[in-house]
């Protein structure tokens, strides 16, 4: 006897492209981790695995201007400073995804609405300042240090995105960005970690 055969249909996605505008509500604080510190934090670790160090190296001085440098997300080295500097996408998807919470959506379903299109996209910004910030010190035997950021003022980005018509809406998406905006902000120090930066709304 022919068994039945079971013919699966899966209809063809609805993909959409969409700018969202982002304003800032709030300064934007920066904290990159540079691809060599990455690196030699890989490093350290394998050469503590194989205890081929004693004690810890000491770290090379690096001025604040350097340390500045470092914190910032650079798209283009060798342009003026007001096209220069950029912010990773992923901050907002992750946003979106923590600000499910308040919302009926899981987590998963939320991180999902959406996929930026580009990894880094221009700061539009009025000003950026150094910010050094005292870090740590509440932990016994380890001591605080100052930690140097960049933080931008009065920023907006237009945040390149695709998503699935048949799945959800530019509504929906708009919404959850609106919550993330308000409730946990993105970079350092955002309104999810318990602090004030980062927040921001859709729109100019």
């Amino acid at each position: 006897m022919a068994q039945d055969t079971k013919v699966i249909s899966v209809a063809a996605p609805n993909y959409q492209t969409v700018n969202v505008p982002i304003a800032g509500l709030t300064p934007l604080l920066c904290h990159s981790m540079p691809e060599r510190v990455k690196l030699q934090m890989v490093l350290d670790r394998e050469q503590k695995e194989r205890g081929a160090t004693k004690g810890k190296k000491k770290k090379d001085a690096r001025t604040i201007e350097e340390q500045f440098a470092d914190a910032c997300y650079i798209i283009d080295p060798e342009a003026d400073e007001h096209s220069r500097y950029g912010f990773p996408t992923s901050g907002f998807r992750l946003a979106c995804k923590d600000a499910a919470r308040t919302t009926d959506m899981a987590m998963t379903l939320a991180k999902l609405t959406f996929l930026p299109l580009v990894e880094l996209v221009p700061i539009r910004f009025t000003e950026v300042r150094t910010r050094i910030d005292k870090v740590g010190g509440t932990t016994p035997g380890k001591p605080s240090t100052a930690c140097v950021r960049a933080e931008f003022h009065n920023w907006a980005i237009d945040l390149p995105i695709e998503f699935d018509a048949d799945f959800t809406s530019l509504e929906v998406i708009v919404n959850l960005l609106q919550r993330a905006g308000r409730c946990i902000g993105v970079g350092a120090w955002r309104a999810a970690c318990g602090g004030l930066h980062g927040r921001f709304k859709v729109g100019e």
